[in-house]
């Protein structure tokens, strides 16, 4: 089985432009490539950041472009999110019994477990889980069946990154959560996240992760900085998440690349100032 993964779309009120870019175009192309290459998935998720102001104008505007796509789609919370303006849009078809927009998915594959770690109330962009929310996975986890991968995706990561300005961001409590990992006797076989506009993967905590780079603007790859965040427009990607025979592989796609695809076994193209014979694979 198959998921799609995006992240960041950051979204506003249909026209306007946030550090130079309209969102909509690249979610608009983002979702020609699903529809052309991988119809068949078994859902589109994002994982946060829908909209940069939380506005209910910016969610209307995703929520049009968003009605286009012929998978599920499961959204989340981010920290430029709110719960209200949100709901207000797309429903609460995307919430838990408890107040937040979390859930459980199963499929014969895969569990995935997708958290709320939005901190509405904390005037800053750091995520957080409260007890409510923690007591939540550690329901999923105890009952998420042991035949399959377990994933869990949230929009913060909780580990340091090497990169200041995010890692001041980070989620607040991830020691809360590995004791929710400990109790319940089940850590996640993967975690997912958005948030840093960067791809990243790694081991947290012996868990591996992998960060989706954004949809919308990027965070540029900067070790120094703390006084600001520094931006960028380098290209979006999405994710595609493979489950098969219990292996779990994620290839990053930039969708936005309309350059050449050429063979590189043809010994002319080696050398070639210019690729020839280039072919008409999707890109």
């Amino acid at each position: 089985m198959k998921l799609v993964l995006l992240t960041d779309t950051h979204f506003l009120p249909a026209g306007r432009h946030v550090y130079g870019l309209d969102p909509r175009p690249r979610l608009e192309a983002a979702l020609a490539v699903i529809a052309r290459d991988h119809a068949d998935a078994a859902a589109l998720l994002v994982m946060g950041d829908l909209a940069h102001w939380g506005e209910d104008a910016a969610y209307r505007n995703l929520a049009e472009v968003l009605g286009t796509c012929s998978l599920p789609v499961l959204l989340m919370m981010g920290n430029h999110d709110k719960r209200g303006p949100f709901r207000a849009v797309f429903g609460t078809g995307h919430d838990d019994a408890g107040g937040f927009v979390q859930g459980v998915h199963s499929w014969p594959e895969l569990t995935l477990v997708r958290l709320d770690t939005l901190n509405e109330d904390s005037g800053n962009h750091a995520g957080y889980l409260c007890e409510k929310r923690l007591a939540f996975l550690e329901r999923a986890l105890r009952e998420a069946p042991t035949d399959r991968p377990l994933i869990v995706a949230q929009h913060h990561p909780a580990l340091t990154l090497g990169l200041p300005a995010m890692d001041a961001i980070k989620l607040l409590n991830g020691d809360a959560e590995l004791a929710v990992f400990e109790r319940a006797g089940r850590r996640p076989d993967l975690m997912l996240h958005g948030h840093v506009h960067r791809p990243i993967g790694g081991l947290w905590q012996g868990i591996p992760f992998h960060i989706q780079r954004a949809l919308s603007h990027q965070v540029a790859f900067d070790e120094t900085t703390d006084a600001f965040i520094p931006g960028s427009h380098e290209a979006p990607d999405l994710g595609l998440l493979r489950v098969e025979d219990g292996n779990v592989v994620i290839h990053t796609r930039s969708f936005l690349y309309d350059g050449p695809v050429y063979s590189m076994s043809d010994p002319v193209n080696v050398t070639a100032t210019e690729p020839s014979g280039l072919l008409t694979l999707p890109r």
